[in-house]
């Protein structure tokens, strides 16, 4: 049916050419004020108060710049404020817990009981990664942690550079990190990130 349109749009056009230029600019303008009236979605502005305030500034600057420029400027322009806002969203929404668990090294030492573990919550990812690091006092923190991912994942390098960027941290003051329930193609990865020596970290329960 969209092809059908377009084609016989264009026939029209092009046929009737003539005809069409003897049309008021008015009487087109008018048209299209109606055509406005009747696909616009009017109960949407019952949302209105509802929604996020950064969909308000969405539709206002898409709005804006399709009547000052064009519709794919205002496509573009759409998407790309979209898609920022939702990384800048995602990248305050990474939090933690605290709760004390047990570990069973596997380099034959000795059951560590209580000790301090930091629950993710949240993706991590370039977004999100200044705020995980700031998650986290070394100085303060006990000689050994746990940082569990259980409920979170990892998206891309930022993100595996500030786990390993933390763990230097705590290897730099004698400190031992135990990285828990990350997956194994994390797990690869981190090795690779790493800047030769054993790390300061050590992998248990990879997913």
């Amino acid at each position: 049916s969209g092809m059908s349109m377009a084609i016989f749009l264009a026939l029209g056009i092009v046929s009737f050419a003539p005809l069409l230029g003897q049309i008021p600019i008015v009487a087109l303008a008018g048209v299209m004020l109606l055509v406005c009236q009747s696909t616009f979605s009017w109960s949407s502005l019952r949302l209105w108060g509802k929604i996020p305030k950064l969909d308000y500034l969405i539709i206002l600057l898409v709005s804006y710049v399709t009547v000052a420029e064009d519709l794919a400027k205002a496509v573009l322009i759409g998407t790309i404020t979209s898609a920022l806002g939702f990384a800048w969203k995602q990248s305050t929404s990474i939090s933690y817990t605290i709760s004390t668990t047990s570990l069973n090294p596997r380099n034959g030492m000795p059951r560590l009981p209580n000790i301090k573990c930091y629950n993710l919550n949240g993706p991590l990812f370039f977004g999100s990664a200044q705020q995980f690091s700031s998650l986290f006092n070394a100085k303060e923190d006990p000689e050994t942690i746990v940082i569990d991912f259980s409920q979170s994942r990892v998206f891309d390098h930022s993100a595996l550079e500030a786990i390993n960027n933390l763990a230097d941290r705590y290897g730099n003051l004698g400190k031992r990190v135990y990285l828990r329930r990350l997956s194994s193609d994390c797990a690869k990865l981190l090795a690779k990130v790493h800047d030769g020596g054993l790390p300061p970290y050590e992998i248990i329960e990879v997913d």
